[in-house]
Order: C-alpha cells, then structure tokens, then sequence
C-alpha cells in the first residue's frame, strides 16, 4: 500500500513541479496585462472596452476633448508635434510633467524651468517618443460601442473611429512596454518619483500645435516677431534684373540693398525698422542695434513688447500662442500672469540703468559713432553681458546677478563678463554674425532661427543634485539626423520662400561648426554656474538647467563694455 501511495505523490509532485515551471516561463507581460485589467475594471471600468491592440504593444485610451475634427489628422509621418504632457503611476504618483503648478505640486518646480508643451518629432521612427504616445497619435483609434455613445454628442464624434488632431487632449493607460522601461523628468519636469522599469503608467497627453516644416515655421515666428515688435527690413542681394533674392511670407516686411553708407537711408541706424539682417546672405538672423533696454519697456524704443499677438499671412500657419506663446505666465511668481513679463522688463530695465549707467546715460549707438568709438570687429574682444530669452519672454539664462534677483530670487554664483574674440569662436554662430559689428559701450539684441543657434537637435533640460555641477542631456542625435535635410532642401535649391541664394551656405555651415569642436567650449563653460538652486544647509548643489528644444529660436539682448 505505501508503495503505491508514494508513487501517487511522486506524480502529483511531477504535475506541480510542472506547473510551476509552465507559470515561471510565462511572459511578464501577460501578467502585467492582466493586472492592468483589473485595475481598469475596478477604477476605470468604461474604458475596458478601448484596449487599442498593435501586434504586441496595447494600451487604454480615454478621449477627453476630440479637438479640431474640421483639420487634418496628424497621423502624417513628415510632422512635428506640440503636446502638453504629465504622466503619472497607478497611485497618482506624479512621474513627469510639463504644467507648472503639478511640478509645485509635487516639490519639483524651479523658476530655471520653461513650463511648456514638448516639441517633438512624430513619424513612423519616433525614437525619443513613448511607444504609446507614438501609435496613439500615428493610428486610427478604435472606441468601443458603449463609450462611442456616451461620448458622440458631447465630443461630436461621427465615427468609432479616431484620428488625432490639434486640440485632441487623451488619457493613455500605458503598460510598461509602451512606456519604454523606467522613466523619470529632468530640468525642473520631474515629479515625485521616478516610475520604475515594468510598472504601467497613465499618461494625459493635449496636442497644442504641429508643424510640417519647423525650419519653415522658424522663419514666420521670426519674422512676424520683428514684424510686430519695431519693424523689420532684410537686407538681401539682387539678381542681374535687379530683384530680391529673397522673399518672406510675413507681409509688409521692406526689403533693401544692404547699405555701404551711413548716409543711405536704409542704413540700420537710420531706417525706421528697428531689425535688420545681421548679413545679406544669411535668412532669420536680425539685429537691432539702437536696442535699448534701459529705456521705458512701453516705449517703442525697448522693441521687446511681449505681449503683442503676431499672426500670419492668412493665418495659413495656425498659431500655438493660444496655448503658450507670449507672454510667458504660468500662475506663478515671476511669471504669475500676463501682465508679468512686462513687470520684469520694467524691474530689469530701472536695475540695468543702476548698474551700468547710473552716472551717465546711455547715449545710442548714434551719439557713439559720432564721439569715435570703435566697433569690435572680428580680432576685437568683446566684454558682454547678456540675457537670453524666449520669443515667450522667458528669460533662459543671463550673466548680469540683478537680473539673476529678478528673475529667479537668488544668485548662486556672482557673474562675470562673457569674453569673446569673434574669430576665435566659442558661442553660437549668432554672435559671430551680429557682434563684431557693434561698439564699444554699445546695447544691442538680436533674434535668431535655430539655424543659427542649437539647431534641430536643441539641448535637453536637467537636473542634478551633486557636487560636480553641471550636466547635460541632447535630444536623440536620430532626430537630428531625421531632419538634417530639412536644412538641405529647405535652404538649398530654392531658398526661403521658393527663391534660390543661399546656395551650400547651410551644407558648410553644420560642416564647420555643429559637427567639429566649435560649441564645445560654449556648452562647458557658458551654462556652468547660472543655473540651479542649492541648499544652502547642505553641501549638495541642485543645479536646473533650461531646457531649449528643438528648432527653438532665440532673443539676446546685450551690452558691451567700453574699451579698455
């Protein structure tokens, strides 16, 4: 009897040992689908039925607003995307978010950080994208019959079937295979934790903008910018017929020869347009060089007025400023609301006045010219002193401590003169094209595409809490390369606008200065120190850095000291 008893155990203990092996070697991702289920049943059982399913990928969809159902869906892969984002783990942990009061909600928020929408590329490759994000704006939705009919009247849906578009604002639940494995924020966009590898994460995603040709819709922000900001004339070479090379799609903009003296009366000291080209051959890169920022900011000789809408010919490009696009405000101090980018222009402007003219005023690059003083040139070194904005206003980074006061309610690190011999190179191509033809003892501004800046590639926020300062982060060089030949075709064969001039400038240009070693001193040095918060209870430094994305164009407004 015991014989048979034991072989009976030992069968039963093959079975179960069998088993086991069988529920070990099952995929974590069945496990992980069915707890996502159940929670989703328990919390958010009406969206059970909107599992979209890719081959392996899947996730949960919620449509909270359908968007511009008369526009085109984005689902075209030549596109780049603006979106609002914050992601959050099953508890409501906050992981990442771009919305300042979440990120002071969650302990996280810095006044070094620009609380904006993502701008990224969208296509079929989507590299530095979400999985999820990436089929959820790129594939047809599918809704299930139930949530279809609680939701037709109220988003006015005709279809189970979706496409995103401008407008659309979703909630994703996301398994850990879409996510993309762990994921935490930097520079200012963490949240509370970081998400660990494997764990689901629910997204709420708004799409805000998109752009077919961002270096396209570089040149009309620019442009309109000038536009409405002062005036803007271009300085362009003409053909054997005498006509302009170039043309732009903001109307009203004047075009001229570029003046060969100062008694021409489109010379940039005297014409009424306060912007003009830095170089007859290069497009978006424009000058200002009777800036003033000592003067009134309401007064038209400040030329910064951040709270002017610019708009578009035939508003053919639809404007994201709705969402984020001057003045900056985001509810909190500095930045507290409309009125308050102005409020620090006048701030700024009495302590510039203080600090650099308190015994003699600034006399304008006329009153220079006239007394003798000598332009820079490109073997002259120049002593700056500057503030860097977004076309919102935000101020992303400046060398001038009451500034630092104003603007971020500390000074880490008292600020020094930014040297720079323009033929030795070391900052970004801009100034290599606006600063030897200032003065000594001269204000001056200039506004940029990033053509002439980052570039498509941009630099990526972070932050750090060390001891060793500063650390960065690129987008994915894939993006960069994807968009390369934007540079190429854009540029190349026919010019801005559909008029050829600018030849193999751009080919050249990222020959000789993105790809070789021309920025790297710029990003060691000239970041370092200016951003960042530190506890001063602690010998740990938390330093922020600003994140500048992608086809991101830039204002410099800055003083040069007098000769020595």
């Amino acid at each position: 009897m015991m014989h048979w008893m034991n072989k009976i155990w030992m069968a039963l203990a093959v079975v179960v040992l069998a088993s086991c092996a069988k529920e070990i070697s099952e995929p974590y991702e069945k496990f992980e689908n069915m707890a996502l289920k159940a929670w989703m049943t328990q919390h958010r059982p009406e969206l059970v039925e909107n599992l979209q399913q890719y081959d392996e990928s899947s996730y949960y969809i919620d449509l909270r607003q359908a968007g511009d159902l008369a526009s085109e869906p984005i689902n075209d892969t030549t596109r780049w995307i603006r979106f609002d984002f914050s992601g959050r783990d099953l508890q409501g942990n906050i992981i990442m978010t771009r919305r300042a009061h979440e990120a002071q909600l969650a302990g996280t928020f810095t006044k070094y950080t620009h609380y904006a929408p993502y701008y990224m590329y969208c296509g079929e490759s989507y590299y530095t994208l979400m999985e999820g994000i990436s089929l959820a704006t790129q594939k047809e939705q599918t809704f299930g019959e139930s949530y279809f009919a609680s939701k037709q009247e109220e988003l006015g849906l005709t279809s189970r079937n979706y496409q995103m578009r401008i407008g659309a604002d979703v909630a994703l639940y996301m398994p850990s295979r879409v996510v993309g494995g762990g994921l935490s924020g930097d520079g200012g966009y963490e949240g509370q934790y970081s998400l660990d590898a494997g764990k689901p994460l629910i997204v709420e995603l708004m799409i805000t903008d998109t752009v077919k040709n961002p270096l396209q819709r570089e040149a009309l922000d620019v442009d309109a910018f000038c536009q409405a900001n002062g005036g803007l004339k271009i300085y362009t070479k003409t053909d054997e017929d005498g006509k302009n090379k170039q043309t732009t799609e903001v109307a009203e903009v004047e075009m001229a020869a570029i003046p060969t003296t100062m008694e021409d009366e489109n010379h940039p000291y005297l014409t009424p347009a306060r912007w003009v080209s830095a170089c007859d051959s290069i497009a978006q890169l424009y000058a200002n060089y009777r800036f003033d920022p000592t003067n009134n900011p309401q007064e038209m000789q400040h030329d910064l007025h951040f709270n002017r809408k610019v708009s578009t010919v035939n508003n053919k490009y639809p404007r994201y400023g709705e969402i984020n696009y001057g003045p900056y405000q985001v509810g909190i101090a500095p930045y507290q609301n409309e009125g308050s980018v102005a409020e620090i222009n006048q701030q700024i402007a009495e302590a510039l006045k203080k600090r650099f003219h308190e015994e003699d005023p600034y006399v304008g690059v006329e009153q220079l010219v006239a007394d003798g003083a000598d332009s820079v040139k490109l073997d002259g070194k120049a002593k700056i002193w500057y503030i860097g904005r977004f076309l919102d206003g935000f101020i992303f980074d400046t060398n001038i401590d009451e500034v630092k006061e104003i603007v971020y309610g500390e000074v880490l690190s008292e600020g020094s003169a930014l040297e720079y011999k323009p033929e030795e190179g070391g900052l970004i191509n801009a100034f290599y094209y606006v600063i030897p033809s200032m003065r000594y003892g001269q204000w001056g501004a200039l506004i940029t595409s990033s053509t002439h800046a980052y570039g498509a590639s941009g630099t990526g926020g972070s932050s750090t809490s060390s001891t060793s300062g500063y650390s960065s982060s690129y987008y994915d060089y894939l993006n960069y390369l994807n968009y390369y030949n934007y540079y190429n075709s854009y540029y190349g064969g026919y010019g801005y606008g559909g008029y050829g001039g600018y030849g193999g400038y751009y080919g050249n240009y990222y020959d000789n200065y993105y790809g070789g070693s021309y920025y790297n001193p710029y990003y060691s040095g000239y970041y370092n120190n200016y951003y960042g918060t530190s506890d001063t209870t602690t010998t740990t430094t938390v330093t922020t850095s600003t994140e500048i994305p992608s086809y991101c164009p830039l204002i410099f407004e800055f003083y040069i000291e007098p000769a020595e």
